[in-house]
């Protein structure tokens, strides 16, 4: 009996971020991602050299658009997309002025957008969106995508989990009150995945959800990249923009599609 408690722990399929983004209980136990820490990041990004200068943006996975704003406010063109229609839904409704542009799409769709094609200076992808598919092909789809909507001389900006710092500071079980919801959470690395199971109740009803995504190390980014003629210029390791290293909380990297391309 409990190693199939323990089984049904982790137990998820490979879309799982489609019903889950799109909950209710989602948006409440991540409600504490500031429009703030938003701003601070861009206003560090928008002081390094190659984007000081704003141009037209593509958010791709912008979730409710708090990065896409901040963007905006800054006075990049942004055009942004989530596969969740809850979340384009929320970002829509803020009255910012200007406004950026939204649109629901899956990652793996961008290379199908035409119209998008070699249309942008900057594309990014932030708080690890990018990992959540088991297909390597869908890996490189979405890498392919990116690739496709930056004009020659663009630049990328991936922000992933950094695989060692989880590790080493992994708390496996705890227990998040938010509002009248107790989220009894369970994480681990296992198999290539970092993973959080995450259980609560919800107007009666026990849920079960299960977040997963690839333990993808720099190395791995660095590859995937060069794969799409993107050179990787700069590695950060937090929002700060400090070096990367080991002990970093975040992998961040700021790449540049080639001219010759």
């Amino acid at each position: 009996m409990r190693s199939k408690l323990k089984s049904d722990l982790w137990k998820t399929d490979s879309e799982w971020f489609k019903p889950w983004f799109n909950t209710e209980a989602y948006h409440l136990l991540y409600r504490h991602r500031s429009e703030e820490e938003a701003s601070a990041l861009v206003q560090n990004l928008t002081s390094i050299d190659a984007l000081q200068v704003p141009g037209r943006l593509l958010d791709a996975g912008c979730g409710a658009g708090r990065h896409a704003r901040a963007f905006a406010k800054a006075g990049w063109d942004v055009t942004a997309f989530d596969l969740s229609g809850a979340s384009i839904q929320s970002a829509r409704e803020n009255p910012q002025r200007p406004s950026p542009s939204y649109r629901v799409l899956d990652l793996r769709d961008l290379h199908g957008v035409g119209e998008w094609s070699g249309q942008f200076d900057l594309v990014t992808n932030f708080f690890t969106s990018l990992g959540y598919f088991s297909a390597d092909e869908d890996q490189t789809k979405v890498v392919a995508g990116f690739a496709q909507a930056l004009r020659p001389g663009g630049w990328l900006l991936v922000d992933y989990l950094n695989v060692e710092h989880v590790r080493s500071h992994l708390v496996p079980e705890e227990t998040i009150k938010k509002e009248h919801v107790d989220f009894d959470i369970h994480r681990r690395v296992a198999n290539g995945w970092i993973e959080k199971s995450i259980r609560f109740d919800w107007k009666g009803e026990r849920h079960h959800h299960v977040e997963r995504v690839q333990a993808l190390h720099l190395d791995d980014f660095i590859d995937l990249l060069s794969q799409h003629d993107l050179e990787v210029t700069y590695t950060w390791g937090n929002y700060e923009l400090q070096p990367w290293s080991n002990e970093s909380p975040r992998c961040m990297l700021l790449a540049q599609k080639s001219i010759s391309v």
